[in-house]
């Protein structure tokens, strides 16, 4: 299955390539198959959504790189704490329309950071059936990239010594588009 969208991050390419070889019941690979152990360098910008109701959106598990960037471990709470109240319905929204119709969702995002740094953040979102649980989860790449290219961004040896860039003061969704993986993609539109 090849994607429509040209990622600029290789990992974000590295997931959807682990994400199509798994094995499907449907159109989606069953959670018992993703094996975090086959994809460890992607274990850091990795996010996974367990989505419990409109208003409650768990994170079940943020990796080390997204963490430095929220500013703290966020494990075990609730995503949408995170939102901007008047963006908390559309970001809810979103990942259950994700959900509710199998597809994959591409987004660049800015995020400020309490420093004043703005972060370009390339996010890929696959879904998975959840064989193990009542509620639907997501699984998210969340990779830092150059605003106006192609290439990764890596941390500079000034982002390591100043611990205050690390720490998020707010997203803001630059651009979002769903893909189909075989079962349509949503009318929804930010």
């Amino acid at each position: 299955m090849k994607a429509l969208i040209k990622f600029r991050h290789s990992k974000s390419q590295a997931f959807y390539d682990y994400w199509c070889q798994l094995p499907k019941t449907g159109v989606l690979p069953e959670k018992k198959h993703l094996k975090p152990e086959q994809i460890p360098n992607l274990l850091a910008t990795m996010i996974v959504y367990e989505l419990v109701s409109h208003d409650l959106i768990r994170i079940r598990l943020m990796g080390s790189t997204v963490e430095e960037r929220f500013g703290g471990r966020r494990t075990g709470t609730n995503y949408l704490d995170m939102v901007e109240d008047h963006r908390k319905f559309s970001a809810s929204a979103a990942l259950w329309a994700q959900v509710e119709n199998s597809c994959g969702m591409y987004a660049l995002l800015e995020q400020e950071l309490v420093s004043g740094r703005l972060a370009y953040i390339e996010a890929l979102g696959l879904p998975v059936s959840n064989d193990e649980g009542k509620y639907p989860v997501l699984f998210f790449q969340s990779n830092e990239v150059h605003k106006d290219n192609d290439e990764p961004r890596e941390k500079s040896q000034q982002d390591l010594v100043n611990d205050d860039d690390s720490l998020l003061k707010y997203i803001r969704v630059v651009e979002r588009s769903y893909f189909d993986l075989g079962m349509g993609i949503p009318e929804l539109r930010d």
